[in-house]
């Protein structure tokens, strides 16, 4: 179930909540989600990306009828977005638009594109903020696109620090250990002499994502299940 409300108050990692509506709880637990918005305006470099990848979608004569389109595969996009989020409409002007929905929005056209193959004419990870950078590392390993170059040939897991002489990748428990997805080459590039690995993730502004059991299947990376408490 999810309720509206205001946020009153936050010390720490506590906060208080006026919810909009009275809610009977009685059915619910005490674990609760949180999920915060960002409602200042869309940035200009936000929306040039948007637009960006829709272009590069419409390019790209995936759709149907509205291949090459770009108006039509705009509209496509924005009517699935509200369609799936329940809205009335979304915009990506700097007067009605917000960040949190543009930032979703992205990241709707990155998993299209990533899925569907689309050369993107801008590279991601220079162009979103925070946890949306991450969500994309995941769909590259996801979908098995480099995360630098967006190729799909010969993309390697790469791990995001060193593993050392005492553990053995095939035997080694990866769940948990942050990895990205990598081409040869750029897999080359984060190992030579010249970079390392602390260097090449600061320079392309990667984080990593903690490898979990669909990661795992995928990369056929050695993983131990925690095993659950009867």
């Amino acid at each position: 179930m999810e309720v509206a409300g205001k946020l009153l108050s936050k010390r720490g990692n506590v906060v208080t909540i006026e919810l909009a509506d009275e809610v009977d709880t009685q059915f619910y637990t005490d674990s609760v989600g949180l999920v915060l918005r960002d409602d200042r305006s869309i940035t200009a470099q936000q929306r040039k990306f948007a637009y960006a990848i829709m272009a590069d979608i419409a390019k790209s004569d995936i759709g149907g009828f509205w291949a090459g389109d770009n108006k039509a595969v705009e509209n496509y996009f924005k009517a699935k977005y509200c369609l799936d989020n329940d809205l009335d409409y979304i915009s990506l002007s700097t007067r009605l638009g917000n960040r949190t929905d543009t930032n979703e929005f992205i990241s709707m056209l990155l998993d299209f594109s990533l899925a569907h193959n689309v050369a993107l004419s801008r590279m991601p990870i220079n162009e979103l903020e925070g946890d949306f950078g991450r969500r994309f590392e995941y769909s590259c390993l996801i979908n098995k696109k480099c995360v630098i170059c967006g190729t799909s040939k010969g993309i390697e897991f790469a791990h995001c620090k060193a593993i050392g002489f005492v553990n053995s990748r095939q035997k080694m428990n990866h769940l948990g250990w942050l990895g990205m997805a990598l081409c040869h080459t750029h897999h080359q590039q984060q190992h030579s002499k010249d970079w390392g690995i602390e260097r090449f993730m600061k320079h392309y502004h990667l984080q990593g994502v903690p490898v979990d059991e669909r990661i795992a299947k995928i990369y056929h990376l050695h993983i131990v299940k925690e095993e659950k408490l009867v």
